[in-house]
């Protein structure tokens, strides 16, 4: 297969046109018509369907389009790689993470891994387990930190996947709230509470844990990110949940309790199967698997 015509096949059901593909990749409408016709007939079928909107994959396009991110990301990380044995320079390491694991569980890990891998230049991306699974899987992101919350981890061929801790729940209340300051809390206790709250995945979850109490949480306040939640909480317009990752770094305005029967969730760290037994990202998985040790 021709590289810059599966490119072009791959941004084509990107976009849902070819013309709009074309634009996106700098070639004329034709260039990618020739350049999909040349695939097609590599592979000896046609790989797009024309609709009244554009265009979309055949069966057997579905079938290219599923391993194409991949390759195209493999020969991006070949090219980078040769070019830095050529200059000699440093190793790349691209790791995803949930918000909560930056806070405190990645700085920890990438101290014990400098100390093994001084030459390896590692970035960091946040995001959510459904976003940051897929991008593993395309040769994006070389190790991600997950967690099964909201509760269940998709399985992925080719991507192993390694438990790190279980991460109890916490409750983060106002300095000046009734409950701060006591021993375990009740979910119970906090029926008549407002809650802050950002995306539907996590306000399942508290919902979950709020049922089992026999109450429905009111949401008051919804935010995106753990600042915003912990500044509503701080300036009283809420109480919410945080993850025991988070709890090194909550801000000193920001009282934290703990729960009775708290919800839990499991944190993982996943890489790819060809790169989980030697490599950067399995000496990161390592490095990850020490300091998560209690």
């Amino acid at each position: 297969m021709d590289l810059t015509a599966l490119r072009s096949f791959h941004e084509v059901c990107q976009q849902g046109s070819i013309s709009a593909a074309a634009q996106a990749l700098g070639y004329t409408q034709s260039a990618v018509s020739r350049q999909l016709a040349t695939l097609e007939a590599a592979l000896r079928g046609p790989l797009l369907q024309r609709h009244a909107r554009g265009v979309q994959p055949t069966e057997a396009g579905e079938a290219l389009l599923a391993h194409a991110a991949a390759i195209l990301a493999r020969v991006e990380q070949a090219t980078e790689e040769v070019a830095a044995a050529r200059t000699r320079q440093p190793a790349r390491l691209r790791v995803g993470a949930v918000p909560t694991a930056v806070g405190h569980l990645l700085p920890r890990a990438l101290t014990a891994y400098a100390a093994t891998d001084p030459g390896v230049r590692v970035s960091f991306a946040e995001g959510v387990t459904p976003r940051l699974l897929p991008r593993l899987r395309d040769g994006k992101l070389d190790l991600v930190v997950v967690t099964d919350y909201p509760p269940g981890l998709p399985v992925l061929d080719g991507v192993r996947v390694l438990h790190l801790l279980d991460d109890r729940l916490y409750l983060a209340l106002p300095r000046t709230h009734r409950l701060a300051g006591r021993g375990p809390v009740d979910l119970a206790d906090l029926a008549d509470e407002a809650w802050v709250e950002d995306y539907a995945g996590a306000a399942a979850v508290l919902t979950s844990a709020c049922g089992r109490a026999g109450f429905t949480p009111r949401v008051e306040i919804e935010t995106g990110g753990w600042m915003g939640k912990l500044a509503f909480v701080a300036a009283g317009f809420g109480v919410c949940l945080v993850p025991g990752l988070l709890v090194p770094a909550i801000r000193a305005d920001v009282t934290v309790c703990e729960l009775r029967d708290p919800p839990v969730r499991a944190v993982y760290a996943a890489l790819r199967d060809r790169d989980a037994r030697t490599g950067p990202a399995a000496r990161f998985a390592e490095a990850l698997a020490g300091v998560a040790r209690p």
